[in-house]
């Protein structure tokens, strides 16, 4: 089953205190390339996620959006900086006995003076107990991204079959027209060569000779054969499970190489014709498999 690597996916969800979005688009890619957006608090669970699209995924340019809020788990905790506190305590005890003075410095002096004796830091959520309720929402979001691009793959199967078929049919044209051209070349080179004696007798063993190097010249049997049988092994593609995007990718291009050799065998028209024609449908489905996993 083919597999597109363009597709798209949105889920929310949301439960006591807490809310979350997810995100997922995808484009075509040689490789996997993930990019996600997420909140700075999760950062230390950005490659467990990464690790889970990949398995996933497998190929293609993807970017992963996740939105998380809980509002009871984020506070603000206080922290004192207790040897700040006495280095000012010491220096303000220095300076009073160094100058005779009397008094004593009491906390809200204290806390006026010298702001930075106290900290305020943002304690986020649990960062675990946040993958483990996003992992699963994770592979809900991934399974229905798949069914899409398996949706996509099962319109790309059809297509590129249509293409295949026609291309494999106009093979069959230029396997039958090999033969007649092949005739109709020996036939203009025994008149040619009778044209150029006229009355002197022809040598009938170096004619045959130049008809078996002229037939060894135009036979594309071979690349025919070959070319048929790289399109048995494309069809055969449409069955895996796995990536083949690559696989199918390089047959496209060998059976680019078989067509490009019989343009250059043969000189008939027709097949001059054909050749362009097949050329033109194997470019548009190998556009189409730049698409697939």
């Amino acid at each position: 089953m083919l597999r597109s690597m363009t597709t798209f996916a949105r889920m929310e969800y949301t439960g006591n205190s807490w809310s979350c979005a997810l995100e997922l688009r995808s484009v075509n890619g040689r490789f996997c390339d993930v990019n996600i957006r997420l909140p700075k608090w999760m950062n230390s669970i950005e490659d467990r996620i990464k690790k889970l699209v990949r398995e996933r995924m497998i190929r293609g340019r993807i970017d992963l959006s996740i939105q998380h809020e809980d509002s009871k788990a984020t506070r603000s905790v206080f922290e004192p900086d207790l040897e700040l506190g006495r280095s000012y305590l010491d220096a303000v005890k220095s300076l009073a006995d160094g100058l005779g003075l009397d008094g004593t410095l009491d906390l809200p002096t204290l806390l006026c003076s010298l702001g930075d004796v106290i900290t305020v830091q943002e304690q986020g959520p649990d960062v675990e107990k946040a993958w483990k309720r996003i992992k699963g929402q994770l592979e809900e979001l991934l399974d229905e991204a798949i069914a899409m691009s398996a949706t996509e793959g099962i319109a790309l199967e059809k297509d590129l079959e249509s293409r295949l078929s026609q291309v494999e049919q106009w093979s069959k044209d230029i396997s039958e027209r090999t033969g007649e051209h092949l005739k109709k070349a020996q036939q203009a080179l025994k008149d040619r060569i009778q044209s150029i004696l006229r009355d002197l007798p022809a040598d009938e063993g170096r004619l045959a000779q130049e008809m078996a190097v002229l037939a060894d010249k135009l036979d594309i049997t071979e690349e025919i054969v070959r070319f048929r049988s790289h399109i048995e092994q494309f069809r055969k593609f449409f069955a895996k499970e796995e990536a083949i995007g690559r696989k199918m990718d390089f047959l496209l291009q060998e059976l680019f190489r078989e067509v490009n050799t019989m343009a250059s065998k043969s000189s008939d028209s027709l097949i001059s014709y054909l050749v362009v024609e097949i050329k033109g449908e194997l470019e548009k489905m190998r556009e189409q498999v730049q698409n697939i996993v």
